[in-house]
């Protein structure tokens, strides 16, 4: 007899591959981000279920792999205000990456075709 296969812990963001997020791993994400950066629980724009849908088309869209980078992204550059001490996902997709993503698509299509790896692991390593 087989053994069960195991769960996937779809919020355990940290240790899943960025392959394979989803809405789940990206909210756990930016829950885990907020609190750490600004000390602040996590509260949607507008409400969880926008916030998924505008994930899940985000994800289906550009891959999760794209769209972390430019969340990261986001998170580096944010500076909360008062009126906003927190940075959201809904916010980041309505507002940020699209002047994001079509740098780093060029980015990465330069390095590939120049044949680089492009990831700056200091960078990554002193970030995190």
């Amino acid at each position: 007899m087989k053994a069960p296969k195991a769960r996937i812990n779809r919020k355990d963001w940290r240790n899943l591959p960025t392959a394979e997020w989803n809405t789940a791993t990206f909210h756990a994400y930016f829950a885990d981000m907020n609190r750490e950066l600004y000390g602040m629980d996590y509260a949607p724009m507008r409400n969880y279920s926008f916030e998924q849908g505008v994930l899940k088309r985000a994800i289906t869209e550009h891959g999760a792999e794209l769209l972390r980078a430019a969340f990261d992204e986001c998170f580096r550059d944010y500076r909360p205000t008062r009126d906003y001490p927190i940075l959201t996902a809904g916010f980041c997709v309505a507002y940020r990456i699209n002047g994001i993503i079509p740098r780093l698509k060029r980015e990465r299509a330069e390095a590939e075709k120049a044949g680089v790896d492009d990831t700056d692991y200091d960078a990554l390593e002193a970030w995190l």
